[in-house]
């Protein structure tokens, strides 16, 4: 169900697994039954008043179980990820348990409030500037859930403010030929000490956060594509030196290949 440019579901289900994947942020309650998701190393689950936030990225196992004699139920929001939100993807888990946060309570009734009122062909609340004012809120919402995380990392450790500097520097540099190396001689940091600190807070490596980021800039400039653009300028451009593994991270992550997000762009 679209409240403009953010997303609602409300799944019932006796249960089921399947493998997903999405270019947004998901938050995920689970209103009966339980929720599971797995992320590579990464896993949580939820029930009851429980909630989940899933980043965007590489598919990612999903499971609902549904309890003895009854079906699960989950509601779940999806929204685009703005810049904001993007940067502060990449210093918090793919999968992280957020049911005890105030904005995660907010956001539960906020929905459960909203979906029966949006299946009524005469509530106010569909009103343009209704669901504007609603897609607003909600975005706010999931903001302030990754918020709420990066600011209880940094009460926790210092390791945030060192994952922080080195995503900065790749970010402002991931057209050059970064090495782990480089990186952790701009963050005054070792790096063996930086591909701890990377493993232990984002569950990934340095090497594959700067593939991310390049990811991130190369899927950017082939959707605004200038008359002359070619995917090889696009791949050199970002950063990427080798074609073929770029092709193939860039179909991974965005179920198609470079060009075929070109032509898109073209059409």
């Amino acid at each position: 169900m679209p409240v403009g440019c953010v997303t609602i579901g409300d799944v019932v289900t006796d249960g089921y697994d399947a493998e997903t994947t999405s270019e947004r942020v998901t938050v995920s309650f689970p209103h009966t039954g339980k929720i599971h998701f797995r992320y590579g190393n990464t896993e949580e689950e939820a029930a009851g008043s429980g909630a989940l936030l899933l980043q965007p990225g590489a598919p990612r196992k999903s499971s609902i179980r549904a309890g003895k004699g009854a079906k699960a139920r989950t509601v779940h929001v999806r929204v685009p990820r703005t810049q904001r939100l993007k940067k502060l993807g990449l210093m918090v888990p793919p999968v992280m348990a957020v049911g005890g946060a105030r904005e995660a309570h907010s956001l539960r009734g906020l929905l459960l409030y909203i979906l029966p009122e949006l299946q009524r062909a005469d509530s106010p609340l569909r009103r343009p500037s209704a669901l504007g004012a609603m897609e607003a809120l909600i975005i706010d919402l999931v903001d302030a859930l990754c918020h709420a995380h990066t600011a209880i990392s940094a009460a926790e450790t210092g390791a945030v403010s060192r994952v922080k500097a080195a995503l900065d520097f790749m970010h402002a540099n991931a057209d050059e030929a970064l090495t782990v190396e480089s990186i952790a001689r701009a963050v005054g940091v070792g790096p063996r000490q930086l591909q701890a600190t990377f493993r232990s807070e984002l569950c990934k490596s340095p090497r594959e956060m700067l593939s991310e980021i390049r990811l991130e800039n190369a899927h950017a400039l082939l959707l605004v594509p200038d008359a002359g653009t070619t995917v090889t300028d696009v791949a050199f451009d970002s950063g990427f030196a080798h074609l073929g593994r770029f092709a193939a991270a860039y179909r991974q992550r965005y179920g198609e290949t470079p060009f075929q997000t070109l032509l898109r762009a073209r059409r």
